[in-house]
């Protein structure tokens, strides 16, 4: 009797031991291993957890799906930008960096180089890369379109073209029939044209565009109770003159002379018996 119970004892204990051992061994691994991560499994009474490659993020008020090695969104690094304003860029996916935040709304061109010159357009011209300095060349885009003027007797094109493309005209007038290198850089001035006597707002005007004769006086306010319609006073920047009859312009536009800048009109005052 005692050596049934003591080989019971034993069989106890060592089933135990054996029960003990397996619950300590898997405590390290009670967790559901999901076969599929992009539909994870909820228990009942619980909520999926989507934090999986393909979860959505984000970007102002439209969700986008980020996919590895394409387009992901991030935050811009320019402290100009609206806050909460996002972007994005593409991804490298060998590093998964993103390069720097391109330029928001574009690049700028300071030097005027998407405009085009014109007749009478003052621009400021500035060399470099020569062997002796030359000094900064102010001039104007002639009646005929061209630049005159330059070093060493040199005439371009310019009326038409923007200033980058007058840039690449000056150095091949140049290279290599003078020089072997030589950079310029064309800046066009701020351009103006004046209207002067009879009108309600007589002062200089920023020229902007194509103008003609009467829209430069309808910019000035239009005529005054005393001004002649019929002799205004067109003065070019190369002291040319040509009079002009309102009326007569009103009904053919081919008598509605263009305005350049620098250009000047002026509207005389009636004589003592109304013109």
């Amino acid at each position: 009797m005692r050596s049934s119970t003591a080989k019971f004892n034993r069989w106890f204990g060592a089933a135990g031991l054996l029960l003990a051992g397996l619950f300590l061994s898997g405590c390290g691994h009670l967790y559901y291993a999901d076969p599929n991560p992009s539909q994870p499994y909820a228990f009942p009474g619980s909520t999926p957890n989507r934090a999986t490659p393909m979860a959505s993020a984000s970007v102002g008020s439209q969700p986008v799906a980020y996919q590895p090695g394409s387009v992901q969104p991030v935050l811009p690094s320019n402290p100009a930008l609206p806050s909460g304003q996002n972007t994005l860029v593409a991804v490298n996916p060998s590093t998964g960096l993103a390069p720097n935040n391109p330029p928001v709304g574009g690049s700028t061109d300071n030097s005027g180089g998407s405009s085009l010159l014109r007749v009478g357009d003052s621009v400021s011209i500035t060399f470099s890369d020569t062997p002796q300095p030359i000094q900064m060349l102010v001039t104007t885009v002639g009646e005929d379109g061209r630049l005159t003027g330059l070093p060493l007797g040199v005439s371009v094109q310019a009326a038409g073209k923007t200033p980058a493309q007058v840039q690449e005209d000056i150095q091949k007038a140049y290279v290599p029939r003078y020089f072997l290198r030589i950079t310029a850089n064309v800046k066009p001035d701020l351009r103006w044209y004046y209207v002067g006597g009879e009108v309600r707002l007589p002062n200089r005007q920023q020229y902007a565009g194509d103008m003609t004769v009467l829209r430069a006086i309808d910019t000035a306010g239009g005529f005054t109770d005393f001004a002649n319609k019929r002799k205004i006073e067109l003065r070019r920047a190369n002291g040319q003159s040509v009079t002009i009859n309102a009326e007569k312009a009103r009904k053919d536009s081919k008598l509605d002379h263009p305005v350049y800048p620098n250009d000047q009109v002026w509207v005389p005052k009636k004589g003592p018996f109304g013109f």
